[in-house]
């Protein structure tokens, strides 16, 4: 469990380290009044060139930021020394703008909030948003161009609470996927320790029961019975290790293709007859694993208990059934099996039950939840 959660922290580095430039270059837009002032004014040549100059730096330096920290949107901000550096000088860039473009320089300005705020930390957020409000105000009031400047200002203003709606949206999604990360592994402990206590559990009573018994017999001097409970033990022993290994492959992500592949030459090997209708690519790809583990349960108690000469596993888009033509569910057989069936089920929004085959055994049926969804 604990690599399947790294591999996916590392998948979505990967993703917002690769695509994480996108979120700032849709801002990119917002150049266009700093550009069409330096074109459209009567500026010298080499002012222009300048001007348009610096605007590509700008443009870099704030699309290079977001290319290598965007991973830390929504995980609070970073205070790396590259990135606030990053930040400094796009608000540095900004005092060269006021000078040339004026009022238009508040433009600049979205970059300079949006860096912040999905970037950096909190306490640049608030003094970032502090000064960009001020400035947004304060310099049209400043150089007489209040009203020439009203659409920035209102454009200033508006971006900061987008910002920071978006910044909590996604803050609050992360946390949601931390928070059903963390319940996933509860709910995996949970299934450890009941497969434990349930099956290898019993399965070391019964043990401790026989040796006991094993050794009454040895000193009565009854060999031959003494025998009998002996190699009853190494039954019972056998039974515990596959126990142990069903719990422990519990742990790990399962390839649905190759489980069914596996099954096939187990029933095989047990004289067991097995037809599978349907393949695992009918299954979402995000229910293969937990499907895999089901049906591998089910597989297994068919070929413990169930006395049976064939199998039938039928996977369509909306469900999955095990038949067999055994001796049929029993009240005993309700155990730590079919338990954790369902809750493995449960934990893919889908339903398990277990009951009567129409092949005269039982049968197993998991129907995921879209299914569930349309009958609705």
């Amino acid at each position: 469990m604990s690599n399947s959660a790294g591999n996916a922290m590392d998948a979505e580095e990967q993703f917002w380290r690769r695509w994480g430039w996108m979120l700032s270059g849709v801002w990119l837009l917002f150049l266009i009044f700093p550009i069409l002032q330096l074109l459209q004014n009567p500026y010298p040549s080499h002012v222009r060139i300048i001007g348009l100059g610096l605007l590509v730096i700008f443009s870099f330096t704030y699309l290079r930021g977001f290319r290598k920290y965007s991973h830390h949107v929504g995980q609070g901000g970073t205070n790396e020394p590259e990135a606030l550096l990053s930040f400094l000088l796009l608000a540095v860039l900004v005092v060269p703008a006021i000078f040339f473009i004026e009022v238009n320089a508040l433009g600049l300005l979205p970059f300079i909030t949006s860096f912040a705020a999905f970037l950096l930390t909190k306490r640049w957020v608030i003094a970032t948003y502090a000064v960009a409000t001020a400035l947004s105000i304060g310099l049209p009031i400043f150089l007489g161009q209040f009203s020439d400047g009203l659409f920035l200002i209102g454009l200033n203003l508006a971006m900061m609470v987008v910002y920071a709606v978006t910044v909590a949206a996604i803050s609050r999604s992360v946390a949601s996927e931390e928070l059903r990360g963390d319940y996933l592994v509860m709910a995996e402990q949970e299934r450890v320790a009941r497969d434990v206590h349930d099956g290898i559990g019993h399965s070391l009573t019964a043990l401790n029961l026989k040796a006991q018994l094993a050794l009454r017999l040895i000193d009565a001097g009854q060999i031959d019975r003494a025998r009998t409970e002996v190699q009853q033990l190494s039954t019972l022993a056998l039974d515990a290790l596959a126990s142990v290994r069903t719990t422990v492959q519990g742990l790990e992500r399962q390839d649905l293709d190759a489980e069914l592949a596996l099954l096939r030459k187990v029933c095989d090997d047990s004289g067991l007859s097995f037809t599978l209708v349907g393949n695992a690519e009918q299954i979402e790809l995000r229910w293969r694993s937990h499907t895999a583990w089901i049906v591998r349960e089910a597989l297994t108690n068919v070929l413990r208990h169930a006395h049976a000469g064939a199998v039938r596993v039928t996977i369509t888009a909306v469900e999955v059934t095990v038949d067999d033509d055994g001796d049929g569910l029993r009240e005993q057989d309700t155990g730590h099996g079919i338990r954790g069936m369902v809750e493995r089920a449960k934990q893919i929004g889908a339903t398990a039950t277990v009951g009567p085959s129409p092949f005269g055994g039982t049968r197993l049926q998991l129907i995921f939840a879209s299914s569930i969804k349309e009958q609705q």
